[in-house]
């Protein structure tokens, strides 16, 4: 083989190329110089961004003697902790939520409204039975009740005819109540559970509304995460049944001329038993609905809230025999205090200012909107760590300065379980305008 021929360059090419390189590492020096000024002294929305790899958060076991328990962050729909969450059970008079959203559903509608006056039919017609054994309410067949009333009575009497009644009037035909309460379930997801009645009466203690087809001892069942799911779905529809045990009676109209007043079951006897809970944080219960069976035992759904402010969404379900009047309250209240014991609360104070998003982005536009946390949110964990932003969104248009809507949200570094069906925004920080400020960029 021949010799490699050598190629000489010229001196001055050797010199040029040295120059070069010296301009291209300055070059890229300065811009990483720049990169870095522009984090620490512009923070431009799209730089609130902490990504890391979080672990996932699971509940915390409830030490609670119950077929199954549930305490859930009520604004998010963040499980906090559970014990049998998924399994099914009798729910008793919790059906009665299921219910409620039916009516709610067909007020958003407009296919009724809070005064539409309700025909007693013959199948809601208990005014023959023992109150004690079967609540019910001084109505008969034919007697007009207003929608509102009858609602409202089944949280306040957990009446059942008042139950019998709305679902019969929401389906037209009593022989489609079933069919009517299966199509309610579906809409809200709630695979594997089964509804016979609008009561949570046991089928063969339904009277005119059983289910033929079926056997007497069948019974409305779900899991404590689907009566959450319910009881979070109807409160976000109606915000007024957070206060639901501030009424001692239950007043309802008939024939639109008779008034009637009876004792709410969040009267003063709830409140005397309330007092009388081991409640070292002087938790409040808020309502909102018991169920009580021989086969479901003692249950309750509640609405809990702490010295803080922070809103619980409850379950239990099997408590204590059916006919107990405090142990599902006590134990509640003890399900709240372990989460609060076994958990880390990561507070966003409504009209807070997130540091790092104060203001949002408006696209196209050379100013930016100041902003503040619109609804306090929580985040709970076992770790004291703090969590951190994600990407602040950019607003497609220029709010006006009186704009007092929800702008948007921004999401946290964070993976809990949560509620089947919760949106993404409901995990998320709620953004609204701060005061009136727009501010150049």
């Amino acid at each position: 083989m021949g010799k490699k021929k050598t190629v000489k360059v010229p001196r001055e090419k050797k010199a040029l190329h040295r120059i070069q390189s010296k301009w291209l590492v300055l070059f890229v020096l300065l811009l990483a110089i720049v990169g870095l000024l522009t984090t620490l002294f512009w923070p431009h929305v799209h730089k609130t961004v902490v990504q890391t790899t979080t672990k996932k958060t699971a509940p915390i076991s409830l030490s609670v003697d119950a077929k199954s328990a549930l305490v859930v962050d009520l604004n998010t729909g963040q499980i906090i902790g559970e014990k049998n969450a998924n399994k099914q059970v009798a729910i008793a008079s919790q059906s009665k939520m299921l219910v409620a959203y039916g009516v709610l559903k067909a007020i958003e509608q407009k296919k009724i409204t809070w005064e539409s006056q309700v025909t007693i039919p013959a199948n809601a017609d208990l005014s023959s039975q023992n109150t004690s054994l079967y609540s019910h309410l001084n109505i008969k067949t034919g007697d007009k009740v207003p929608v509102r009333d009858l609602y409202t009575a089944m949280f306040e009497k957990s009446a059942n005819d008042a139950a019998f009644a709305l679902v019969t009037y929401l389906s037209g035909d009593s022989s489609k109540d079933q069919e009517t309460l299966e199509k309610w379930a579906k809409e809200l997801n709630l695979t594997g559970s089964a509804w016979y009645n609008g009561a949570g009466q046991k089928n063969g203690e339904a009277f005119e509304n059983d289910v033929s087809s079926s056997s007497d001892s069948a019974y409305n069942h779900a899991s404590a995460i689907q009566v959450a799911q319910i009881a979070r779905k109807i409160v976000q529809m109606d915000p007024s049944l957070l206060q639901i045990t501030e009424s001692p009676n239950l007043v309802y109209t008939k024939n639109k001329t008779t008034k009637v007043t009876e004792a709410s079951d969040f009267g003063a006897s709830f409140a005397s038993m309330v007092a009388g809970l081991d409640n070292p944080n002087e938790l409040q219960l808020l309502g909102l609905k018991t169920g009580s069976t021989p086969e479901s035992g003692a249950a309750y759904t509640g609405i809990v809230k702490d010295k803080k402010g922070h809103l619980f969404l409850t379950v239990i379900n099997g408590a204590a025999d059916y006919t107990d009047k405090t142990e599902r309250f006590q134990k509640t209240v003890d399900m709240v205090n372990q989460v609060l014991d076994g958990t880390v609360a990561h507070d966003y104070e409504a009209g807070s200012v997130l540091k790092g998003a104060s203001t949002l982005a408006i696209k196209d536009a050379k100013v930016k909107a100041k902003v503040q946390v619109a609804q306090t949110t929580t985040y709970w964990n076992q770790s004291k760590a703090g969590l951190s932003l994600m990407e602040a969104p950019v607003l497609t248009k220029k709010p006006a300065a009186s704009d007092t809507k929800l702008l948007a949200h921004i999401a946290v570094d964070f993976k809990g379980e949560y509620l089947p069906g919760t949106s993404d925004d409901d995990k998320a920080i709620p953004l609204e305008l701060a005061g009136q400020s727009i501010e150049n960029q």
